[in-house]
């Protein structure tokens, strides 16, 4: 029993999941315990996003799939399904390990994408090879970065293509610069960083991904290897030797042991993971502790994730290295899971009612490039740059998309919520705040203001927001029509788009 206060409990549970649903924290509470909780989540059953895509499209009545309804069985799996920590791993592993639907070549395979999302899915807590290799071997990995079809020199004339050599470098495993295990960087004799690796690098390494090609025209079955295709001279890469002779499964194999066990890889990695599930501003202490479980644990990431999420830092209260932005589309499902969305009519998929690409600027397997929505490292200009704090969330967040996210909030808190029974429409998602209608309807302001704080703030409400918000329910006669704007209020407030 660890004593978790509430708050503690509901930062634990926003942290972890895809939004706090009501009553979760009560529950959790009577557990008491993260490992705990940790632990029932790796082994839940989970649902398939490919097997969810395909029921959207015959829910529409639809022969085929879209990449709408893919997105829309993601949102379906968020709001309503278990295993909230696969779901919340897979998706922090999908903005680390990135293909994106607008690339051309992936457009057309809606099915396809759904499948490698469940790739993230089914590995989000194996060793990180096993979950590399299974991406590398991936036919929609393997045409987003080029690497399908490779051929070696000696067949074409021309080295062979770079790009999966290049980005499972700087991206996926090592990064640019070396580091220490705390995530700090290793300094030269020049005192600059040192790069982790070089052009000679680059170009060796694309020479291990020749060979792999499409298993028929499949877009979903793993690529296959061609030894006839494959470069089979000797490499260095790294500073290891790759001897000659050696089959492209083989080196595959060899490949991804230097690159998972090389030193960058543990702080790299547990860095993103960390700044995806706690905090933008991690202490090097926390990077260091994390990043030697992924060592100790030869990259398990269920072991990685359950030390992320029980350690020290996550309780702490006030602290700069506890706090990050909150990414617009986990606002969205934060918001629809705790005011139990529904679609009406009885209807069982989502359609799109919050336009999620315009609104969010950003949706599952939907980045405008293999560097993610926004950089782990973007510091805006100003307090945060000068204090030397990293927000990464803010290059995607502007003026423009904080309104059209609010103007989301209140038409579904005020159309589809207060005046849900003028309208009964299986397109849209109602929410039915009945708790929160009562205790208006009794005049009761200090449990409407409970049930506010709880669902949405951690049990916390600030002053100045209490202020506001108590003061748009005395404004009110009838305090039933009080209660979408202050439920509106508390959402857009720096109190729930800032974790902290």
């Amino acid at each position: 029993m660890e004593g978790l206060t509430y708050r503690q409990a509901s930062r634990f549970l926003d942290m972890a999941t895809m939004g706090v649903k009501k009553g979760e924290v009560e529950e959790f509470l009577s557990l008491d315990s993260r490992t705990s909780w940790v632990n029932n989540q790796l082994i839940e059953p989970y649902d398939s996003h490919k097997e969810r895509t395909l029921y959207q499209a015959q829910q529409r009545g639809s022969s085929s799939a879209s990449q709408e309804m893919r997105v829309c069985a993601w949102f379906d799996i968020a709001l309503w399904k278990g295993a909230q920590l696969r779901q919340r791993m897979a998706f922090a592993l999908s903005q680390i390990l990135v293909v994106g639907d607008r690339d051309a070549q992936l457009a057309p395979y809606p099915a396809e994408m759904a499948h490698y999302y469940d790739i993230l899915t089914e590995y989000a807590f194996s060793d990180y090879k096993t979950l590399l290799y299974h991406v590398t071997r991936s036919p929609i990995m393997g045409h987003f970065l080029t690497m399908v079809g490779n051929l070696p020199k000696s067949q074409t004339g021309v080295n062979p293509d770079q790009n999966y050599a290049r980005e499972i470098m700087q991206l996926f495993t090592i990064g640019l610069e070396k580091l220490n295990l705390d995530g700090t960087p290793r300094l030269g004799d020049d005192n600059q960083p040192i790069p982790t690796y070089d052009d000679n690098d680059i170009e060796n390494m694309a020479r291990v991904f020749t060979g792999w090609f499409m298993d028929g025209s499949s877009m979903e079955s793993p690529m296959v290897a061609y030894d006839d295709s494959h470069d089979m001279e000797a490499k260095q890469i790294l500073g290891a030797e790759f001897p000659a002779g050696v089959g492209a499964e083989a080196e595959l194999d060899q490949v991804l042991d230097l690159l998972v066990n090389h030193p960058n890889t543990a702080p790299f990695i547990s860095t993103l993971l960390i700044k995806r599930f706690v905090t933008s501003n991690p202490t090097p202490a926390y990077v260091n502790r994390i990043a030697t479980v992924f060592q100790n644990t030869s990259g398990n990431l269920g072991e990685v994730i359950k030390a992320i999420l029980t350690d020290s830092e996550v309780l702490k209260e006030n602290d700069l290295n506890v706090a990050k932005i909150r990414e617009p589309i986990l606002a969205m499902t934060y918001f629809y899971r705790a005011m139990d969305a529904y679609p009406g009519r009885n209807g069982s998929i989502i359609y799109n009612p919050m336009n999620y690409a315009d609104t969010f600027g950003q949706y599952p397997l939907g980045s405008p490039s293999v560097f993610n929505f926004y950089s782990p490292d973007h510091s805006p200009q100003g307090d945060l740059l000068n204090a030397n704090l990293t927000a990464p969330e803010l290059e995607l967040v502007d003026w423009s998309q904080v309104i059209k996210i609010s103007n989301v909030f209140y038409r579904t808190v005020l159309n589809y919520g207060q005046d849900r029974s003028k309208t009964n429409n299986k397109q849209e998602m109602y929410v039915a705040p009945v708790d929160m209608e009562e205790a208006a309807n009794n005049n009761d302001k200090e449990a409407l203001m409970t049930l506010i704080k709880n669902r949405f703030l951690h049990g916390d409400m600030v002053p100045e927001l209490a202020a506001r918000i108590g003061a748009i329910y005395d404004g009110h006669n009838n305090k039933y029509y009080a209660v979408p704007k202050m439920v509106f209020f508390a959402l857009i407030s720096p109190n729930f788009m800032v974790q902290e």
